[in-house]
């Protein structure tokens, strides 16, 4: 792409660049709609969370196999994460405020083995410190905005993704997702005190229907069964992340939080499903089949989203009946109230009509009173737009499109702050052993 673009005069490259615009305002279908605040007269989630908060906490296995059967696959519960290796990439990263580190893992279980690297930026400090994870859309090269770390592990990614801070397609990508669509705001970040990883989902299981699904059967697995959706498959990258970062005597085992926006915002939520060492968890325009109620909704369908995207779900989920009632019996409200009584923000963009902050509000109000009953502050706010960053259950809605802005990034801090402080005791951890039903 690059000589390509080395050939082309500014008009050429015009042309590319425009092209390569359309086709990514396609994938989010940017408009200039406005998401309703109103609820009145839509339809609410179905089915019905639960008689009783408390009969739903003592349910979890169940809601969890729904989602398993008829949504997401099996999560590869219970597979091993192993240190490969650890190189110390950069001493004085970002003018010195951090060390720039990667850790290539593998993750074990029945099945082949699969290996990706995470890269992370520590900040210089005395003690431990609370660590943010995520998931990047290209390489950590571009994610930590470093073009020395290694290239993603078997996988060929193209400038499209990067092309350094400063090169063309860099410039058109986060035109359309907004200046921290591919790394975050670092010098931020670290002078807060946090440490950032971060790791290339196609490691795992490579984002394009045909790969994924011939990958899938020999993707390390445990007793919930072979992984069947690339969503689920993601999100064990955050379980071995933890595993590897937790022994390593820097890290604040207290203080992990998760950060996905869009696909990944799915994949986070997922993840903090099964994963109760997760501290706090931002799923940022997670959507369809993430945040958002799937009947009668605006914007983008599920089975918009099929026709798209079948790997990132499991083969059932096809059988979703577009012209009918929702005939799957689980929606996207039950996926939030599994979370608890995780902290969790979910992010929105007003203008984020074809991820439908509407239904995402709707879906949080029934998922809620769980986290009440979790324990928790749950959700201490009257509308979309009134986000209180102290509670542990935060509807977050900002003005804007489909992306990751310095906004957003502020709001997300200053909530880790205050749900993530040194010392917290957070509420128990439900026990889904003696919690299953009979």
């Amino acid at each position: 792409m690059r000589i390509f673009l080395g050939v082309l005069g500014w008009t050429g490259r015009l042309i590319v660049i425009v092209i390569l615009l359309a086709a990514m305002a396609n994938c989010t279908r940017l408009g200039l709609n406005y998401a309703s605040l109103d609820t009145e007269g839509k339809p609410g989630a179905w089915p019905p969370i639960a008689e009783t908060p408390d009969s739903f906490l003592a349910e979890r296995e169940m809601w969890k196999q729904r989602l398993e059967d008829h949504v997401f696959g099996p999560f590869p519960e219970g597979v091993d994460a192993h240190l490969v290796s650890h190189t110390v990439i950069d001493e004085v990263y970002w003018n010195g405020k951090g060390t720039l580190e990667e850790y290539v893992i593998e993750i074990r279980g029945s099945g082949e083995t699969r290996k990706f690297t995470l890269g992370i930026a520590w900040p210089k400090a005395e003690q431990p410190v609370p660590v943010i994870i995520s998931q990047s859309f290209c390489g950590n090269q571009t994610a930590f905005a470093y073009p020395a770390m290694s290239p993603p592990i078997d996988q060929d990614v193209s400038d499209f993704c990067g092309g350094g801070e400063e090169g063309v397609m860099s410039r058109a990508v986060k035109l359309i997702f907004g200046r921290y669509i591919s790394s975050p705001p670092m010098g931020q970040v670290l002078d807060r005190g946090y440490a950032y990883a971060s790791f290339y989902t196609s490691e795992l299981i490579p984002d394009s229907r045909k790969p994924a699904r011939a990958l899938m059967p020999d993707y390390p697995h445990g007793e919930r069964g072979q992984v069947s959706g690339a969503v689920a498959g993601w999100a064990a990258g955050f379980s071995a992340a933890i595993d590897i970062l937790e022994a390593d005597p820097r890290t604040d085992a207290q203080r992990t939080a998760i950060i996905g926006h869009s696909r990944s915002g799915k994949s986070a939520l997922v993840a903090g499903t099964y994963d109760r060492r997760i501290d706090a968890i931002i799923a940022h325009q997670a959507g369809t089949s993430g945040t958002a109620l799937s009947r009668e909704k605006p914007g983008e369908t599920v089975e918009d989203m099929l026709k798209t995207y079948p790997h990132w779900f499991a083969p059932a989920y096809q059988q979703f009946d577009e012209d009918g009632a929702f005939t799957t019996p689980v929606d996207m409200h039950a996926l939030i109230a599994l979370n608890a009584p995780t902290p969790l923000l979910i992010g929105n963009g007003r203008r984020d009509v074809w991820s439908d902050p509407n239904g995402s509000w709707r879906a949080t109000l029934e998922a809620a009173p769980i986290y009440r009953a979790a324990g928790t502050s749950g959700l201490e706010q009257d509308g979309m737009r009134d986000a209180n960053l102290e509670a542990d259950l935060v509807f977050w809605m900002r003005p804007g499109g489909h992306s990751i802005t310095a906004q957003d990034w502020n709001a997300w801090l200053d909530w880790l702050d205050n749900v993530m402080p040194p010392g917290k005791q957070v509420p128990a951890q439900p026990n889904t052993a003696s919690m299953a039903p009979n």
